[in-house]
């Protein structure tokens, strides 16, 4: 019914049956009329008026909507998100689709070892700390992963998210996991004048500055991200 639909918007939202009223220049009786169940039937300029306050299409509304919930729900955040946000999940939802793409329509998988994190990622890993397991992967270039273990790294890795990395040393601006006095560290590579840097991706630590390549051991370039 309207009435349950348009109480469980307004109650998510937190808005007054009075501030609505108020957005949808209507009389405020006739709003609490349709929230509390007593006018069924309202006027299509009543709906269209409450449907646009809501910013929603007239058959979301009225609970003719063709998206799911959760659907719904990505798209009341992405209406509500600023610019960054809204570039963030538009980038996010391209790369998952083109990956799900890649993998249904890929048969060439191969195996390859994953290494389990352990503990706080941003200041390094120690590789006793982690388990090794075997993956599957359509990504051709891909010769070991990575599996994070926490959300250190959001938004751009999340717990879970496993790195696949290629056997090469990145090229500037690019991801990758370095090997520096005992610990590896998913860190950028950036290029400077006169010395190249290991970025954390959040600045919480210090770049690891280099003043030549050959003083830092890659364990590889990050070539792709498997999302569960």
């Amino acid at each position: 019914m309207l009435s349950e639909r348009l109480r469980e918007l307004l109650n998510s939202r937190d808005i007054s049956i009075v501030s609505f009223a108020e957005m949808c220049d209507l009389p405020i009786e006739t709003v609490r009329n349709i929230y509390y169940g007593r006018t069924t039937d309202p006027k299509i300029s009543t709906v269209m008026k409450m449907s646009s306050a809501l910013n929603l299409s007239v058959d979301c509304l009225m609970e003719k909507c063709p998206h799911s919930k959760e659907e719904r729900a990505i798209i009341h955040y992405y209406r509500n998100c600023g610019g960054h946000g809204k570039s963030l999940i538009l980038l996010t939802a391209k790369y998952e689709a083109l990956t799900a793409k890649a993998e249904r329509e890929s048969e060439d998988k191969h195996k390859i070892p994953c290494l389990i994190t352990n503990g706080n990622i941003l200041g390094g890993i120690t590789y006793e700390t982690c388990e090794v397991e075997e993956i599957y992967t359509t990504v051709p270039e891909a010769y070991v992963g990575v599996k994070i273990s926490t959300n250190d790294l959001v938004p751009m890795y999340c717990k879970g998210d496993i790195l696949l990395l290629e056997n090469r040393f990145p090229t500037n601006g690019e991801s990758a996991v370095f090997y520096v006095n005992e610990k590896a560290y998913i860190r950028k590579f950036v290029e400077e004048k006169d010395e190249y840097r290991l970025r954390c991706i959040h600045d919480v630590f210090e770049d690891i500055v280099l003043k030549r390549m050959d003083e830092v051991e890659y364990v590889g370039t990050c070539v792709g991200v498997v999302r569960v």
